[in-house]
C-alpha cells in the first residue's frame, strides 16, 4: 500500500457562522435561492389544510358567506348601518372576503414555526419560508372568495365594469398585510406562547375595528384618511366595494398610501424576524 493511499481522505466541512441577525442583502439572496422550497411549503400547506375536511376547499366559500349571512340577519335587519345603497348581504360579503383571508392567513402563519419545530432542528432553510408560505397558501381562499363575490354580484344584477381591472391592488394589499403580521407574530410566538391565546381576541377586535360590517363613511371625515392608510384592511375592503359593488375606481391616494405603509411594516416585521431567528431552534 502506498503512502498516498494510507493518507485519510479529507471530508468537506460546511461551516455555518452566525451573524448578528437582521435584514440584509444576503438574507434576501438566500430566500431567493430557496424559492423552490417556498413553493413546496405552499403546496404542502394547501394539501394539509383540506386533506381531511369533508367538503374540502368549499370551506373557503362557506366561511365568508355564513359570516355575511349572520351580519345580514342581525345588523342589516335591526340596525341602521349604511350599506352604501347595495343589498346588505352583498355589502357584508365584500367585506368578509378580505377579512376571512387576513384572519386565517395571520393565524396559520403565527403558528407555523411552532407547528414545524422538528424541521427547525433538523433541516437548514430560511426560517421565514414557513410563515410566508402559510400566508401565500391562503391566497387560494382569497381567490375562491373573490369568485363567490363576483357570482353574487351577477345574481343581484350588477354588471362588471372596466374598474374591475384594479381589483388585484386591494388583494396585494391584503397579502402584504397578512405576510407582515404573520412574520412578526410567528417570531414572537416562538418565545412567548401567549400569542396563540391573545391572537383570537385581537382578531375579534380587528373585525369590529375595521369596516367589515359597516361602511368606511361611518368614520369621521377628519380621521378617515389616516385611519384607512394605517389600517390596510379598511383600505382594501373599501376598495373592493368601490370596484365590485359600485363600478368605481378605488381611492388611489388612500389605497397606495396604505400599500406603502404595509410594505414598510412588512420590512420592519422581516427585520424583527431575522433578529430573533438565531434563537428559534433553542426555544421551540
Amino acid at each position: 500500500m502506498t503512502a498516498a493511499a494510507q493518507q485519510p481522505i479529507e471530508q468537506p466541512v460546511l461551516e455555518v457562522v452566525g451573524g448578528p441577525g437582521g435584514l440584509s442583502r444576503e438574507a434576501l439572496h438566500e430566500l431567493w435561492d430557496f424559492r423552490e422550497v417556498f413553493w413546496a411549503f405552499v403546496l404542502r400547506q394547501v394539501k394539509v389544510r383540506y386533506k381531511q375536511a369533508a367538503i374540502g376547499v368549499a370551506w373557503a366559500i362557506l366561511q365568508p358567506v355564513l359570516a355575511a349571512l349572520v351580519f345580514a340577519l342581525f345588523l342589516g335587519r335591526y340596525s341602521n348601518l349604511s350599506s352604501e345603497g347595495v343589498p346588505y348581504l352583498l355589502f357584508a360579503l365584500a367585506g368578509m372576503v378580505g377579512w376571512s383571508y387576513f384572519s386565517s392567513a395571520t393565524t396559520t402563519a403565527s403558528e407555523s414555526l411552532v407547528t414545524n419545530q422538528n424541521l427547525l432542528r433538523k433541516i437548514f432553510f430560511p426560517r421565514e419560508v414557513l410563515p410566508l408560505s402559510a400566508s401565500a397558501a391562503g391566497v387560494l381562499d382569497l381567490i375562491v372568495g373573490a369568485i363567490v363575490l363576483v357570482v353574487a354580484t351577477f345574481a343581484y344584477g350588477i354588471a362588471p365594469a372596466i374598474t374591475w381591472v384594479a381589483l388585484p391592488l386591494p388583494f396585494v394589499l391584503l397579502i402584504v398585510a397578512a405576510g407582515g403580521a404573520g412574520l412578526g407574530l410567528s417570531a414572537v410566538n416562538v418565545y412567548y406562547r401567549d400569542v396563540r391565546y391573545a391572537l383570537p381576541f385581537l382578531l375579534q377586535l380587528g373585525l369590529f375595528a375595521s369596516p367589515i360590517a359597516y361602511s368606511l363613511d361611518v368614520v369621521p371625515a377628519s380621521w378617515r384618511t389616516p385611519y384607512a392608510i394605517l389600517n390596510p384592511i379598511a383600505a382594501a375592503v373599501d376598495s373592493i366595494r368601490r370596484i365590485v359593488l359600485h363600478g368605481d375606481w378605488p381611492d388611489f391616494p388612500i389605497l397606495l398610501g396604505s400599500l406603502a405603509w404595509s410594505l414598510f411594516a412588512f420590512a420592519c416585521a422581516y427585520a424583527f424576524f431575522k433578529r430573533l431567528e438565531r434563537g428559534f431552534s433553542d426555544r421551540v
